[in-house]
């Protein structure tokens, strides 16, 4: 009996060529196929093997009646219903490291290209014009280079850099310091990154944190004369204030790798300062190659039940530890939420405290599975997952602590802490209650209980009379209606915390004035409970 793998994109040849040369394996190569096609052929596949075209939506997946595993060419899984795909008990695996040295390739390139002025002379040339007066340019050496963001690509694009005699410093507050000076790059705060680059690149994943991160302010900081690269996601940098800071002559170059608005029709094509290439980092013949082997010998090595080495949606569990690992992954995943919110410096150590009950093989899991939640805003959503997590986290510099208490009023409760250097920076408390409820019991020094559902606020304020009137008024005039609400207080540091709940979304620009109110230290805004 074989497998049958369904590949309805293109693959690298020498890919296919593993699965048609294996007595074991029938491949189904269905290029340009229509939906309809698509759910016809995957009736009888074991395996679906996708790039980022291909919608593997709910009616597709039911369409695989005998589907195992799906398998994604790439890093991105925004194609792909992972959900569901988990509720069938489909595995869902990528290849999430076979492009980072080819987008830290594109990244030098492009700085090249700018500061010798490549595109200009390659275009003049084509049509015959040999003038050069205008085309000086700049030497890397002895330049400074800032990257903001410097996990796996950033690190790569610093070792290129380094070996053009570029000073590299960085800012990222999810990585250790001792790290990065090991290799050779120094790690400042956000704002003297901007003030002291003179080129800027950006190595970030996309989320709420990090949506237009650069705007206005960001390029008003910046020295006049910077060269700004954007090889990440594009909706990290707001366009109108990046064609402002064009106009106003504030940017020597710009290089993008990614833009909002992929058409003729884009404002930023008229900039002869300007280089936009159509999203290209990964898309090399050794990327394209060792992503399509990667993902197929992943996809066979499964099937023939080995443990995958990237899985996306669900790990592999012990018998004796399934029924737990549900409702714990789900407090896990929540306290990371509220807990990576609320931390917004450097760290070098996480300790996650468990109940003595939990079986022992569910420790490293549910550890990882904190640490998939927690460092995601750190590095794309779509390169961390349970397996790979722990090791990123050790890439960085964290130390992971898993600690074990046997104290009868523990029981399914769990604490982590977030510590620099010994001091504790953010912590937090929650249990799983009788009826199987997802608590939160304390933040920090605050105990404050309230369940994680709904849509959720965290406040801190100062504590003084008037300011819960002062919240609940602000709602109020925002025609948002107060579903719960809890109130702890410090009174040694004068400030409370609230947890208040809402019946509805909320949005960006109403959270943006509520954390403006006078006395108001902080505003965390939670809409995924909901």
């Amino acid at each position: 009996m074989k497998w049958s793998v369904l590949v309805p994109e293109k693959l690298d040849e020498v890919a296919l060529e593993l699965i048609r040369n294996d007595k074991d394996f029938e491949l189904i190569n269905l290029e340009d196929s229509s939906v309809d096609k698509l759910k016809d052929a995957i009736t009888n596949c074991d395996a679906l093997i996708v790039r980022s075209k291909t919608q593997v939506n709910k009616e597709l997946i039911d369409a695989g009646k005998k589907l195992q595993i799906i398998g994604r060419a790439g890093v991105g899984t925004d194609n792909i219903d992972l959900a569901y795909a988990e509720k069938k008990g489909i595995l869902v695996v990528n290849a999430p490291e076979e492009s980072l040295d080819s987008v830290a390739d594109l990244t030098i390139g492009l700085i090249l290209t700018l500061c010798r002025k490549l595109h200009v002379a390659f275009e003049r040339t084509r049509n015959g014009n040999f003038h050069r007066k205008d085309l000086l340019g700049y030497e890397l050496r002895g330049m400074t280079i800032g990257l903001i963001g410097c996990g796996r690509i950033g690190r790569k694009v610093a070792k290129r850099a380094q070996a053009f005699g570029l000073k590299v410093i960085a800012y990222d507050p999810y990585i250790s310091p001792k790290l990065l000076e090991s290799e050779g790059i120094e790690l400042i705060s956000f704002n003297n990154l901007l003030k002291s680059a003179d080129i800027i690149s950006l190595h970030l994943p996309l989320n709420e944190n990090t949506y237009h991160m650069i705007s206005t302010s960001e390029f008003a900081r910046m020295k006049k004369g910077v060269y700004f690269i954007n090889t990440s996601r594009a909706e990290i940098v707001d366009t109108p204030a990046l064609i402002a800071a064009l106009e106003e002559g504030r940017l020597a170059g710009v290089g993008l790798d990614v833009v909002e608005e992929e058409s003729k029709e884009n404002p930023l094509l008229k900039y002869s300062n300007v280089v936009i290439s159509p999203h290209i980092g990964a898309s090399t013949y050794g990327a394209q190659r060792n992503v399509g082997l990667i993902i197929v010998q992943e996809v066979m090595n499964v099937l023939r039940g080995h443990p995958p080495r990237y899985p996306v949606n669900f790990p592999k569990l012990p018998s004796e530890a399934r029924e737990l690992y549900i409702p714990f992954r789900d407090l896990l995943t929540n306290l990371a939420s509220i807990l990576i919110s609320l931390t917004e410096t450097s760290f070098n150590k996480i300790t996650i405290r468990y109940p003595e009950n939990l079986p022992r093989p569910l420790l490293s899991i549910l550890t990882r599975t904190f640490l998939s939640v927690f460092l995601r805003t750190i590095v794309s959503g779509d390169e961390i997952n349970v397996i790979n997590s722990q090791k990123i986290a050790e890439e960085r510099g964290i130390q992971i602590i898993e600690s074990i208490t046997s104290d009868k009023s523990f029981q399914n409760v769990i604490e982590a802490k977030i510590q620099m250097n010994g001091e504790v920076l953010n912590a937090i408390t929650g249990q799983i209650t009788a009826d199987q409820k997802l608590i939160v019991t304390k933040i920090n020094q605050y105990d404050i209980k309230f369940e994680t559902t709904g849509h959720l606020f965290l406040i801190e304020f100062l504590d003084r009379p008037g300011m819960i009137g002062a919240i609940c008024s602000f709602l109020g005039e925002n025609s948002i209606n107060i579903a719960e609400l809890q109130v702890a207080r410090l009174l040694h540091l004068g400030t409370q915390l609230m947890a208040l709940k809402v019946d509805d979304p909320v949005k960006p620009e109403v959270v943006a004035k509520l954390r403006k109110l006078k006395d108001i230290n902080w505003v965390q805004y939670y809409p995924k409970f909901a």
